[in-house]
């Protein structure tokens, strides 16, 4: 039986996109890069003796959250689009089925939701903020190490 050029066979859903495309899709490096941008804004380990006054400026900390916006936008949109045709709908439908692509998932939100904590929260001492920041960085760390000794 031969099938018509434009009609296009059933694929199963990791035929259509590979799971490092899809981690990579959630957005891990993002939110690692929003937690390290909220870390400089609020000066969360000083170097030096020059620390900055904490509160910090409420227009800082707006414009910090305006750019963690925009990254996350333009970087989510640059990677979608990047994806193949075929692998643009099933980003959705692997996150649901894999595991593994939802624990990125939640990593990245926990990232991203302790970024956001050190920039809208107008903090008085930097103990909390080092402790958010940790919180956030660690576990990253360690999968990304984890995903590394797993692909070679």
């Amino acid at each position: 039986m031969t099938t018509h050029p434009q009609v296009v066979r059933a694929r199963t859903l990791h035929e259509v996109i590979r799971p490092e495309e899809a981690r990579e899709a959630v957005g891990r490096r993002l939110a690692l890069l929003c937690l390290v941008m909220a870390a400089v804004t609020v000066d969360v380990f000083p170097a030096g003796g020059g620390a900055k006054e904490l509160p910090v400026h409420p227009g800082t900390r707006l414009w910090a959250l305006a750019l963690m916006a925009v990254m996350w936008g333009f970087g989510t949109w640059r990677r979608y689009r990047r994806l193949r045709t075929g692998a643009q709908p099933a980003v959705f439908a692997l996150v649901r089925r894999s595991f593994r692509s939802r624990v990125v998932l939640g990593q990245a939100t926990w990232a991203t939701l302790c970024a956001l904590l050190l920039v809208a929260v107008p903090w008085s001492e930097r103990a909390v903020p080092q402790v958010l920041f940790w919180l956030a960085l660690v576990p990253n760390l360690l999968s990304i190490t984890h995903d590394r000794d797993k692909v070679r």
